[in-house]
Formats: C-alpha cells, structure tokens, sequence
C-alpha cells in the first residue's frame, strides 16, 4: 500500500469510489480541491490502483477536510487511519483551525484527534414534491445582481470570519452554475450528475429570510426537474423551517466537527454548505 498525492489522472476513479460508498462528490469540485492545494490531496494505492482518499482545501485561518473515503474491498484495514494521518501530518504544525463534516459513526475517530462536534448537519433532498408558488420573469430578473461578489465577500466573511473567495469564485464558475444575489444574501447550485442538482453555498443574513425563500423560489423553479440536495445545519430553526415548508426530506445527518483557535462559524446565516 502506497500514500501519495493525487493526481488528476485519479477524479474519475474517485468518483467513482465515492459512488461505490454512498459520498456525493463532483468530479469538478475535486479538481479545483486540488489545484487550491494539491499538498493536501492524498490517495491510497494499492498496486497502483486507487483504494482511498483524503483531501483539504485551505483558506485564509482555516483547513476544510472533504472528501475521506476508503473503497469497500478494502475497510478495515487500517487505510483509513493511514490516509488521515498522513494529511494530519502535513497540518499538524498548521495554526489554522480544522473542520469537516464527519459521518456520525466517525465522530469518536475524530474526537480522538482532538476534534469537537459542533453542530448536526442534514442532507435535505427535494425529490419534486413543490408546494405551488408564484415566480415571475420580474422575480428571475430580481435575482439576478450584478453586485455578486462583493455580496459573497462581505457574507461569507461575516459567516466564516475569513477571505474565503479565491476558492469560492472559481467553485461557482462552472458551466451549470446558477448564481442569485439580494442585498443581504447569495446562491449557488450547480449539476453534480444525471440525477442531482448541488444546493450550496448559499449564505443570507439572518433577519432576512423573505430573501431566502426568493432564492429557494427561484432554484426550485430553474431546476426543478432534478434533485435538488442541499447540506443543512439543523440548528438553524429558520432554515430548517424553509426546507420543511417546500416539501424537501432530511437523508442523511452528518456532524461539523472542527479543531483549533479560531471564531464559530454564524450557522446562522447558512441555508447550505458547499459541496
């Protein structure tokens, strides 16, 4: 067994290890992850053939972890372990705070490393189920600012408390993007595959949540002819609240655990995280 950095020879067969293991993950997403911070992708080899991998992106403070997966043939077999302590390793003398969303029957494998749980994670799912509603050319044309990065600037700063934006502009330019923008808030989705369509990041100002259900209007009536997934924080009762009320059904739970000094994240301003 090998531990190296991955290549981009490697994303379709990433893809399809995610697949295999029930992890949504865009072959796109996975390129840029490694062209942001290609010292922090790592793969599992075996015989040459890709068994596992690990990834993180890193920002201006902080380390996101995405992406930890190990194929069934070979779980339990202590490549996970190997996987995550070889990136540990690389952050380990980082100062910068270290987050993820971790399945919850890893949360004693992270904890173990230090990590605290912070705040349950949903995986809402609209399967085409939408209460009737009333959108307009006038209400797409609402949506559509000009003002979009300097909105996701100032947000995601308040939200995350760092200059996040190199990586996240280059993730909302793909060529499914569809980007909304209101004084106090932003959207994104984009197509991850045949059936779905990747809510996130989608951030709003809390106190403003008659811009939030504008854009959840809007993304239902574009892309209404797909799944539309989104990642929740379940803690965020007006989130939650909205996804309720336009039919979409919690999945999957996952747990934001992070590690290190550093402000909390506003889960408050979050309508779905990233992919």
């Amino acid at each position: 067994m090998f531990i190296g950095w991955l290549k981009f020879a490697d994303v379709s067969e990433l893809v399809a290890i995610a697949d295999e293991v029930g992890w949504l993950v865009d072959g796109y997403h996975v390129k840029l992850m490694m062209m942001h911070s290609p010292h922090l992708c790592y793969g599992a080899y075996d015989e040459g053939k890709l068994v596992g991998a690990v990834m993180a992106i890193e920002f201006e403070h902080s380390l996101m972890m995405k992406y930890f997966m190990v194929r069934e043939s070979h779980q339990k077999q202590g490549v996970g372990r190997r996987l995550f302590e070889t990136l540990f390793g690389a952050i380990d003398k980082d100062e910068r705070k270290v987050y993820l969303h971790a399945n919850p029957n890893l949360v004693p494998f992270f904890e173990r490393y230090g990590f605290e749980s912070k705040m349950e994670v949903g995986r809402f799912v609209n399967v085409g189920k939408v209460p009737p509603f009333n959108f307009t050319n006038a209400h797409a044309k609402e949506l559509d600012g000009s003002n979009f990065e300097s909105v996701i600037a100032a947000i995601d700063k308040e939200t995350f408390h760092e200059n996040r934006m190199d990586f996240l502009l280059d993730e909302m330019e793909r060529n499914s993007s569809l980007k909304f923008t209101l004084p106090n808030g932003f959207q994104h989705s984009s197509v991850v595959n045949a059936r779905h369509v990747y809510l996130g990041p989608w951030q709003v100002r809390k106190g403003h949540e008659d811009e939030a259900e504008k854009m959840m209007r809007g993304v239902l009536y574009f892309r209404g002819l797909k799944k539309v997934v989104a990642d929740v924080p379940l803690g965020a009762e007006h989130v939650v609240d909205l996804y309720n009320r336009y039919h979409f059904q919690n999945k999957q739970r996952f747990i934001h655990m992070s590690r290190g000094e550093g402000s909390d994240v506003r889960f408050e301003n979050i309508y779905a995280f990233s992919l």
